[in-house]
């Protein structure tokens, strides 16, 4: 019952919390989209309202630069239908006007100081409550001489307004400081607004309610799958690393209730007498079964659980090598992790472990990989292990980065060669004559060969001739238990 208790809350969780950020990430998206549109329309709609302002102020030229001809400018007014009336005036004396100009516009805008452009003013006769445009131009040789288009400001809106009424329903125009019109109660604080660089108008546009509220939806819906995703995700991120995780806490487990044991696969000379063995690390777990070195071996050296195994490893070889009954000593191969080896207080270390083994007919020889020997210090823990009386062996060598530099300065024992060298022996490969150099090789510095996987009696002929020291593989047992190797040799 707790553990689906456990089991609810996790999947809830893994759901719930992707979902939440998924979703706040589908609501900001949606802002930066409403935001990005509302731009876009502003800065279109803004050139569409210069352009008319330009339009106008255009007439206006026109109307001025005709100014006392008035049938001519009156025939032009039926080709503009935006301009309703039109004054001119020069030196303060109207030139022309159409007939209903008055009816728009108060005579005291005639005397007052305007500059060129388009201005709102309250309609003649109306107390404020309607506005029309005034589009003035002004001649630039006799500035006394200026030419009014009046302009209906329904027909003005009218043509300037906009199809989309569900997104900016929200849209005012100001005209210097007077609001050309607003089509909606809007927020100034929400408003985005547009200032024209070339005339004396600015646009405030804020999209609608409805609007807004349908794209935050449209975008928090489409969040929901980005969120799924997410979540099965980071399920597939956690049942990949939980194994991992149950592995290294099993393998501390294992090692506190004593579920690691070893195995020797014996060692012999070329005489064909047991010189020693190579404890071999197994695993059985009492739920997994027999758990392979492949497995636990990289867990423990990517974990830091190196120094830890290691001297268990070490305690339970002088617990198993207690039981032997002999004059004779035998070479016991241990192999140690990188993290072994590197420990800052590797010699007390090792002479501490060394202890266990003073009173047993063993000889301990530490097996290093390649990869442990690439820089000065590991050669300085080869020479302490000497100075403890610890042989060293290269484990595996071959198959590692060893320069043959490296290798001359190396204070080693031995050299066990990789299994996949001893399997070209009678077989045409590309390997095969790497075998014989390396066997050479160790020949030539006074090191002594081991040759691992050894297999069939071609392979022993083989390694005899060439004055190979030792061999081990099935040829001459698998590893052993220790209660198998006290029965075969005791």
């Amino acid at each position: 019952m707790k553990r689906n208790g456990r089991d609810l809350v996790y999947y809830l969780t893994l759901v719930c919390v992707p979902m939440f950020f998924a979703v706040l990430l589908g609501l900001y998206l949606s802002k930066l989209s409403i935001d990005k549109h509302v731009d876009d329309f502003g800065v279109i709609y803004l050139k569409t309202l210069e352009r008319k302002i330009e339009s106008l102020t255009n007439q206006a030229r026109v109307i001025m630069s005709d100014a006392s001809n008035c049938d001519s400018i009156k025939s032009r007014l039926e080709i503009w239908p935006s301009v309703h009336d039109f004054v001119t005036v020069q030196n303060g004396q109207i030139m022309c006007q159409s007939d209903t100009v008055f009816d728009w516009v108060a005579p005291s805008l005639l005397t007052a100081d305007l500059i060129p452009g388009i201005h709102s003013y309250p309609k003649a006769g109306s107390a404020g409550k309607e506005r029309v445009l005034v589009v003035v131009s002004q001649d630039k040789v006799n500035p006394a001489s200026r030419g009014m288009a009046v302009v209906s400001l329904d027909e003005f809106i009218a043509y300037m307004d906009i199809s989309d009424s569900l997104q900016y329903e929200k849209l005012a125009v100001w005209i210097g400081d007077k609001c050309l019109f607003n089509r909606s109660q809007y927020n100034p604080e929400n408003m985005h607004y547009f200032k024209s660089q070339r005339f004396h108008v600015e646009l405030g546009v804020e999209p609608a309610d409805n609007y807004v509220r349908y794209s935050m939806l449209m975008f928090a819906l489409s969040s929901i799958p980005l969120g799924l995703l997410i979540s099965l995700f980071i399920h597939l991120v956690i049942m990949r690393l939980k194994p991992r995780y149950s592995l290294v806490e099993e393998i501390k487990s294992g090692l506190k209730r004593g579920e690691f044991y070893l195995v020797y696969q014996p060692v012999y000379d070329a005489l064909g007498e047991l010189y020693g063995f190579e404890a071999l690390a197994r695993w059985q777990h009492p739920k997994m079964g027999a758990v392979g070195p492949d497995i636990f071996i990289p867990a423990i050296e990517q974990n830091q659980l190196g120094i830890e195994f290691t001297h268990y490893v070490f305690a339970r070889a002088a617990q198993d090598m207690a039981l032997l009954n002999t004059d004779k000593t035998y070479h016991l191969g241990i192999n140690v992790p990188p993290e072994f080896m590197m420990c800052p207080n590797f010699e007390s270390t090792l002479s501490s472990l060394m202890k266990t083994f003073e009173d047993l007919p063993v000889a301990i020889t530490l097996e290093v990989t390649e990869r442990q020997l690439l820089d000065e210090a590991a050669i300085e823990q080869i020479d302490i292990a000497r100075r403890l009386g610890v042989e060293v062996a290269i484990d595996d060598f071959g198959v590692g980065h060893t320069s043959l530099s490296m290798l001359q300065r190396l204070n080693i024992d031995y050299l066990k060669i990789d299994k996949c060298f001893v399997d070209t022996v009678g077989v045409d490969s590309v390997n095969a004559p790497v075998l014989e150099s390396i066997i050479e090789l160790a020949h030539r510095l006074n090191i002594a060969i081991v040759a691992e996987g050894v297999e069939n009696v071609k392979q022993v002929d083989f390694l005899n001739q060439r004055g190979c020291q030792y061999q081990q593989g099935y040829f001459y047992a698998k590893p052993l238990t220790m209660n198998d190797l006290l029965e075969r040799y005791q």
